[in-house]
């Protein structure tokens, strides 16, 4: 009688060590897609971070680009002629 009670209790053991490992398992899984959130977010703060640093360290060129974007958008609207057909009053039709 003792084989059969050490059987019984091999079966029962086994059972819960497949709960176990299955349990185990998917804990594995979701801390792996925690570790991969937790990478890709590092990721992004990193690509912030680099670029906030190429913007700072540049911030003067790239303030005079700007300046000289401006300046020659409105040299070129002040300077420019009308065309004829654009405009409020061309195109319309009166109505009598």
């Amino acid at each position: 009688m003792v084989s059969f009670t050490q059987s019984i209790e091999n079966f029962v053991g086994a059972i819960f060590g497949i709960f176990r490992n299955l349990a185990s398992s998917v804990l594995a899984v979701f801390t792996s897609i925690l570790a991969l959130v937790q990478t890709a977010a590092m990721s992004l703060l990193e690509l912030a971070r680099g670029f906030a640093d190429f913007i700072l360290s540049n911030i003067l060129i790239l303030s005079v680009i700007g300046v000289a974007l401006v300046l020659y958008t409105a040299t070129v609207q002040r300077n420019a002629t009308p065309k004829a057909g654009i405009g409020a009053s061309h195109g319309k039709k009166n109505i009598a």
